[in-house]
């Protein structure tokens, strides 16, 4: 799954087209731009990013410069909350980050003195950021050799959005295409599918499918969610292999109307897993708790699925996915990602890290870890739009947070699981560490539910 997550960029990318555009617009023309709405817009992050490069300001702090520190209280359900990462990241992406104690306090040392937002987030709640009474962000400034207090940040708790009833006739599904598919792996793969689309809050979600094993007469599939970066079709082959040996595959793509809106994509994985273990996909697998698979960006979108359905999904699979949103950063300003050229302003898209943080820690399950189900990461390390240290870091997460984790580590360039006639041996191995994860994750689950 090497493919970036869908970002509605065509504007930014004609900017890109025009090298003179940047130097022939006043500065102060461009910052009327960017006040010109409270709320950052994608557009408006990445005009912001090539003037802050124009005028030289995205250079990381010296390691050896001064230092400040911050302190603070985290709160939940009016108590003081023990375990919440609370974070700050400078311009250029470079996050600093402390736990929170038993008190609810925390302490986070060798910050670089200027403005921070301050985001938090704890295993069961919310991503939250401090904010004022306009709901923008609450900067604190950090000063050298000093500490600031950055007051009392108060969280909320995660709770699942509503279903519309009457539950699931709301979702207007509709059965949109069936046929049979074929994989060139494993050998003489067949399975059936079902194209589907449903209606939540107006918009039309027309990538859910469902494959199933031809000819299977059992009245229970073990189910695998299938959250896929890119156009679920593009991903065919790779569903019809593991429906071919025995799975109902659920599989989802980002809808192409919901823009850079993570919670959004979520959202809509979570109504797919909802319509499925309701029986409204196919009895076989109602009821059923899947092993989630997502990769590169779109594991993003399943991280925050996971969070969102508590015990409903049994263990999950990240494949080159990403783990600290704020180190990733880092390193696309300091040069060492290779974005595809298409792509090469969706870090800066996403906006200033130190103003904006809580989308980036939306991004980022490494900081609320200890929440997360039995893992299982695949990652290779010639990886150069996602680095293998981003593995790294969320293994060694999982394992102090006692959240049991697998992993297969690789130096093959081949895609993620990429299923056609050029597959490599890495890319065989992966499918089958992956399909016997699924079992043993899933094994007697038509039996326990």
């Amino acid at each position: 799954m090497k493919s970036t997550f869908f970002v509605r960029l065509i504007f930014i990318r004609s900017i890109s087209t025009r090298s003179i555009f940047i130097r022939l617009i006043p500065a102060w023309l461009i910052c009327l731009a960017l006040l010109a709405s409270c709320t950052p817009t994608p557009t408006g992050n990445v005009l912001g990013y090539l003037l802050a490069k124009q005028l030289g300001q995205l250079t990381p702090a010296p390691p050896d410069g001064p230092r400040g520190a911050l302190t603070g209280l985290v709160m939940g359900e009016g108590a003081p909350l023990a375990g919440a990462s609370v974070v700050v990241a400078e311009r250029t992406g470079r996050p600093h980050a402390a736990l929170s104690g038993a008190d609810g306090r925390y302490r986070i040392e060798g910050i670089p003195p200027g403005q921070y937002a301050v985001a938090a987030v704890a295993p069961g709640f919310a991503e939250q950021v401090v904010s004022n009474l306009f709901g923008m962000p609450d900067l604190v400034t950090i000063t050298a050799s000093q500490t600031t207090d950055a007051g009392v940040l108060q969280l909320t708790p995660l709770a699942p959005v509503p279903l519309p009833q009457p539950w699931p006739a709301s979702a207007h599904l509709q059965l949109t295409a069936s046929g049979v598919l074929t994989a060139p792996f494993p050998a003489g793969s067949v399975a059936t599918v079902q194209a589907y689309s449903f209606v939540r809050e107006g918009v039309l979600v027309d990538t859910l499918r469902l494959y199933l094993p031809v000819g299977a007469t059992t009245d229970c599939l073990p189910m695998l969610l299938m959250v896929y970066p890119t156009a679920v079709d593009l991903w065919e082959t790779v569903s019809v292999a593991f429906a071919a040996q025995g799975f109902g595959v659920v599989a989802i793509s980002p809808a192409a109307a919901r823009g850079t809106d993570i919670a959004a994509h979520a959202e809509d994985a979570r109504w797919a897993l909802l319509l499925a273990q309701s029986g409204a996909l196919s009895p076989q697998i109602k009821g059923g708790k899947p092993v989630a698979l997502g990769g590169s960006f779109s594991s993003a979108i399943l991280y925050q699925l996971v969070r969102r359905s508590g015990d409903a999904i049994a263990a999950w699979v990240t494949l080159g996915g990403v783990s600290d949103a704020f180190a990733g950063a880092e390193a696309f300003y300091r040069g060492e990602l290779e974005i595809p050229p298409q792509y090469e302003y969706l870090i800066p898209a996403l906006g200033m890290p130190n103003l904006y943080p809580l989308l980036f820690l939306r991004y980022s399950p490494l900081y609320a870890a200890a929440e997360l189900p039995p893992t299982l990461i695949i990652h290779t390390a010639a990886d150069r739009v996602i680095p293998i240290e981003q593995a790294y870091r969320l293994e060694a997460a999982l394992r102090t947070a006692g959240v049991p984790v697998e992993v297969y580590y690789y130096d093959d360039v081949s895609h993620y699981l990429q299923i056609d006639e050029r597959m490599s041996d890495a890319g065989r191995e992966m499918f089958d560490r992956t399909l016997d994860y699924a079992r043993r994750m899933r094994k007697g689950a038509c039996e326990s539910g």
